[in-house]
């Protein structure tokens, strides 16, 4: 990135600057909810690199205390124990909304383009800046209000947003197939 707030690489047509915001200028931070009385239940180890891998069927009455943050459609899910994993989950192909995740997670539900925002998320240079806010060493952890202070680029263009985001987010799905295969 040049002082200027724009990308050095860009695709074809955009010419906006960028502007700095900070993440909670951006997204709502652990939206209160209800939690319902049987749900799908996610924890840290549910999520590997950018992919659910698993959940289980829990009831309100015997779920652990950690289960509070129920998913809706565009929320990030970003794990804050040992961030450097980039474990964190875009809430978006499952039906439903019965899924609640574990409070490890900080939900994000974003005002601007969740794909986009996940790519930003998962770069580096992200984690770099939640690491160096982080506290323990062993299982370093970031606090919600320090994560929702850092600032992060984001275009003017919503186009250009949401056509990084699809991008990123195809590349990433290719990667998980061959992966697997």
């Amino acid at each position: 990135m040049s002082n200027k707030m724009t990308p050095n690489v860009r695709f074809e047509g955009f010419t906006d600057a960028w502007e700095q915001r900070k993440l909670k200028e951006i997204v709502q931070i652990n939206p209160k909810t209800n939690i319902p009385n049987s749900f799908e239940y996610v924890d840290l180890d549910s999520v590997k690199g950018t992919h659910l891998r698993k959940y289980r069927l829990e009831t309100k009455a015997g779920a652990p205390s950690r289960a509070q943050r129920l998913a809706k459609k565009g929320d990030i899910f970003y794990q804050m124990v040992r961030p450097y994993q980039k474990n964190n989950y875009l809430f978006q192909d499952k039906t439903g909304d019965n899924f609640v995740f574990s409070t490890g997670y900080a939900q994000l539900r974003p005002s601007i383009s969740s794909t986009f925002l996940l790519s930003v998320l998962q770069q580096q240079s992200f984690v770099n800046h939640v690491m160096a806010i982080s506290t323990g060493t062993s299982y370093p952890a970031v606090n919600a209000s320090d994560l929702a202070r850092l600032h992060i680029l984001v275009p003017t263009s919503v186009g250009e947003m949401e056509l990084i985001g699809t991008v990123i987010s195809h590349c990433d799905d290719i990667i998980a197939h061959h992966q697997r295969h």
